[in-house]
């Protein structure tokens, strides 16, 4: 049960705890969002075809294909988003293993989590919004923890956060040292995501140089459209020059996608 309050379409730009989403691998744009980037994705995708084709028509035409790039850009701020949720899950592996060293249970702890990652994040971050809804169930509603955490993990779908819930429930069911195991598990979790966090930091530049290698092309063909526009005027006449066209635009097109995938890293 996520929705505690209102059933009301969520707004993935601010979220309330009554508006989290039900699973973190689909991002449902909202109405402002949606104009933002039909728009956006529309006057770029006619710029790049008019600057390459010189033809009204097919820039006109090509900029209804922003409709085919839109389930690609949702997937894109999905894993943002679960980077960020993950990111702020390292904290609460901290602030958990804190209060279980002092004798707390889990479900204090949750709560003593809200409470603290308050002081660091925003009221309407994710983590923030989770750790209060916990709260809030466990509570105002008596759920059980274990069933809180296994939402969760459900919904977040990020290993790290299944990972830890996982040895939760097992330590809970086996009857384990709960605040040894988790205590040890929350440190391999937290120098794990560390690490990611390093790796993402060192391959920034390299993404960055990835997009300005890819927009070098555009940039010199619209330069050259500008001071010396009879100098490129063969490629738009006949057959051959349009075809050229093409495939410099398609492989431009291919270098973009190929250096994502090199410097891509899974959450």
């Amino acid at each position: 049960m996520i929705c505690m309050t209102s059933m009301k379409k969520p707004n993935q730009n601010k979220l309330t705890c009554g508006e989290l989403p039900k699973s973190y691998l689909i991002y449902n744009l909202n109405q402002y969002e949606k104009i933002r980037y039909f728009v956006l994705c529309g006057l770029a995708l006619t710029g790049i075809s008019y600057l390459f084709y010189h033809s009204v028509v097919l820039a006109l035409i090509a900029s209804f294909a922003s409709v085919f790039f839109i389930q690609p850009y949702k997937h894109y701020l999905a894993e943002k988003r679960r980077k960020e949720l993950k990111g702020q899950f390292r904290d609460v592996l901290y602030s958990i293993s804190a209060s279980l060293s002092t004798g707390h249970q889990m479900a204090e702890a949750l709560s003593e989590a809200a409470d603290n990652l308050s002081l660091i994040y925003s009221k309407d971050s994710l983590i923030v919004m989770e750790l209060s809804l916990m709260a809030k169930r466990m509570n105002e509603y008596r759920e059980s923890e274990e069933e809180i955490l296994k939402d969760f993990a459900s919904r977040a779908a990020i290993d790290d956060i299944t990972d830890f819930v996982d040895i939760y429930l097992t330590c809970r069911k086996t009857g384990g040292d709960l605040i040894k195991v988790l205590t040890k598990a929350s440190e391999i979790i937290t120098d794990k995501i560390t690490v990611e966090k390093e790796i993402q930091t060192l391959t920034a530049q390299k993404r960055f140089e990835a997009k300005i290698l890819t927009a070098i092309p555009i940039f010199i063909i619209f330069a050259l459209q500008l001071l010396s526009p009879g100098y490129l005027a063969v490629m738009y006449e006949g057959i051959a020059g349009r075809v050229l066209m093409t495939l410099a635009l398609a492989g431009i097109a291919a270098s973009y996608f190929i250096s994502n995938q090199l410097t891509k890293i899974e959450v």
